[in-house]
């Protein structure tokens, strides 16, 4: 995994170089300079560490959607190894999973953010997960909202489904400190793929997140910490 903050990267150019021309007008329809900076990074980031695992020039690399939207590499090459990824960001922060010859699904919020848990969660939360969720003291409900919402989003993008369709029939455990909590699909919807997640959290900075793989065994997690313009 790699995670990287757009205010410690000096330097954008080395990372906007290995963009595709539709990646680079896709920056420059940003509005704000750090949604932007954002994007370079996280795509350049991703195309750098896919380049590397496979061994070829980034901007070689295609992308190709599932009807859901879930973005694969384009396997022109069977030969090549099946490396899968997924990408999450929040405010100047973006992380990015790599996972060998199997779905993965990440998610990270700002546990900083000014939110209202319970208002979205009625709206987005299956009934016990809301009850759950009000039965936390006000000053860790934001928290435990977080945990719980990143939780579900990573699920839902390792199975490649639509968010609309999974949310609010996915339950998930929503205790922060939980490594890898559990999670339970409604009864009455078709059958769904095997996942596993595990959690993380950089107190330091504010954020959370979690990893979900399509498999029966949890993650297990290694981040590089990327801080410059530099990758190798």
């Amino acid at each position: 995994m790699l995670r990287a903050n757009v205010g410690e990267v000096s330097e954008l150019g080395p990372l906007e170089a290995v963009l595709r021309p539709d990646e680079i007008a896709r920056a420059g329809a940003y509005k704000l300079e750090e949604s932007r900076g954002v994007f370079i990074l996280a795509r350049g980031l991703l195309r750098l560490g896919l380049a590397q695992r496979l061994g070829c020039n980034p901007r070689e690399i295609q992308f190709v959607l599932r009807p859901s939207g879930k973005p694969d590499v384009q396997r022109l090459d069977p030969a090549r190894p099946d490396w899968r990824f997924s990408v999450s960001h929040s405010g100047p922060h973006a992380v990015i999973a790599f996972c060998l010859g199997a779905d993965v699904g990440l998610d990270i919020e700002r546990t900083d953010r000014a939110v209202e848990p319970l208002a979205i969660a009625k709206r987005y939360f299956t009934p016990g997960e809301f009850a759950a969720l009000r039965s936390w003291p006000d000053p860790q409900r934001s928290r435990a909202f977080f945990a719980g919402w990143t939780r579900k989003e990573a699920i839902v993008k390792a199975r490649g489904a639509t968010m609309a369709e999974s949310l609010t029939t996915l339950s998930v455990g929503l205790d922060p400190d939980e490594l890898h909590p559990p999670h339970e699909d409604a009864a009455d919807v078709p059958p769904r793929a095997v996942c596993r997640l595990t959690t993380f959290e950089f107190g330091a900075l504010q954020l959370i997140g979690a990893v979900a793989v399509v498999s029966k065994q949890p993650p297990r997690l290694r981040f590089r910490v990327v801080n410059g313009a530099a990758f190798d």
